[in-house]
């Protein structure tokens, strides 16, 4: 097996050990998530490497019944559309001119923003979530409410 090989084999086993741990153990940290690893014998992990391994396995980090923010995979063998419960966890929908606002439950404001992230719009530039606040920021302030108005669409809400 030349390097290259090796290399991919590796990378696929312990991208393999990590989906494992994040299915059957709860994570707050990626260090956590590093030194978990490492007791695995995946010895020469750094954060970065954790990191980028996240973001291929899509993980997100969601709040836990306990109310701290834990590591999770993405649900496996779920469509990537908005069904009816992704749509009921919204409260309301509005914009102040700059950005667009999604009022959600506690915790479920990253649930959101992952929906509008998997569906990209050329109105939306980007997301960002907190516990229970998504503000989108619209490619032209200029076009708020026909990115007020994707978004709705996008998350199954009346205009």
């Amino acid at each position: 097996m030349n390097n290259t090989e090796q290399s991919t084999a590796c990378h696929c086993d312990i991208t393999d050990a990590c989906k494992n741990l994040l299915k059957i153990e709860r994570f707050h940290t990626q260090d956590n998530i590093r030194q978990r690893l490492i007791r695995l014998g995946y010895q020469h992990i750094n954060q970065s490497t954790v990191s980028r391994m996240l973001s291929r396995l899509n993980v997100i980090k969601v709040t836990d019944a306990y109310g701290k923010k834990i590591y999770r995979l993405p649900s496996e063998g779920k469509s990537q559309h908005t069904d009816v419960s992704v749509s009921t966890k919204i409260e309301f929908i509005t914009h102040n001119q700059l950005v667009v606002v999604i009022k959600t439950p506690p915790g479920c404001a990253q649930l959101i923003a992952r929906v509008l992230d998997l569906n990209p719009h050329p109105e939306i530039l980007g997301s960002v979530a907190g516990n229970d606040m998504v503000m989108v920021a619209p490619k032209s302030i200029h076009r708020i409410e026909n990115c007020e108005n994707v978004v709705k669409l996008l998350l199954d809400q009346p205009n």
